[in-house]
């Protein structure tokens, strides 16, 4: 008698995957303005966007048709844009926390900046008082040239010339890279102080 309560129990419950698995689904889409169904995905229905419902009609989900290479190709590249936009955004906020963290006010960016232009411009001077030295030199070795118009020039004079000339030439470059220097940082420091002064000075409200 046990046992022929405990199977009329057992028939009565509903089956395990009866709970768990849903109904069948239906799948659709659109073939040349006509909607086209089936309870596998039809051969229509193929490379398109399609949706997946339940018998009753409603849309479990949609999915949506494979790109193309061109598509493909096209949002890769947008994807790749978005990555480096992001990338862009947030060097800029690292530069100006860093900025930030240098500077305590405009007058301390005026004030590195000179010191910066000084000391290049002590270093600029050295280099033109030696080009001067060389000059005078040279001029010298010149007038000593002089003696010998008509005739061979002495070996060891001829090779004071051509070292002279060098000499001059390596100066000059130097005080090109001098005056050079003087104007990057110039313009760095400028760069600085109007960025510091745009992070830093209140906005007006609008209006």
């Amino acid at each position: 008698m046990r046992r022929l309560v405990l199977v009329s129990m057992l028939v009565a419950l509903p089956p395990t995957h009866a709970q768990t698995v849903p109904r069948g689904t239906v799948y659709c889409c659109t073939d040349n303005g006509h909607q086209v169904c089936g309870d596998v995905l039809p051969p229509q229905c193929f490379g398109k966007s399609y949706r997946e419902m339940s018998p009753q009609g409603t849309v479990r989900r949609t999915v949506e048709a494979p790109l193309s290479p061109e598509q493909l190709a096209k949002r890769e590249a947008e994807e790749r844009a978005r990555r480096a936009e992001v990338a862009r955004q947030r060097a800029e906020m690292r530069r100006n926390q860093s900025l930030l963290e240098t500077y305590s006010s405009v007058a301390d960016i005026d004030t590195r900046r000179d010191r910066a232009v000084e000391s290049v411009e002590l270093e600029l001077r050295q280099a033109e008082a030696r080009q001067a030295q060389l000059m005078k030199k040279r001029s010298g070795l010149l007038r000593e040239a002089e003696f010998f118009q008509k005739r061979p020039m002495p070996p060891n004079l001829a090779a004071a010339l051509r070292e002279s000339d060098s000499e001059l030439a390596a100066q000059s470059s130097i005080i090109e890279a001098k005056r050079r220097d003087i104007e990057a940082i110039r313009s760095r420091y400028e760069q600085d102080r109007s960025r510091y002064i745009a992070l830093t000075e209140p906005r007006p409200f609008p209006r």
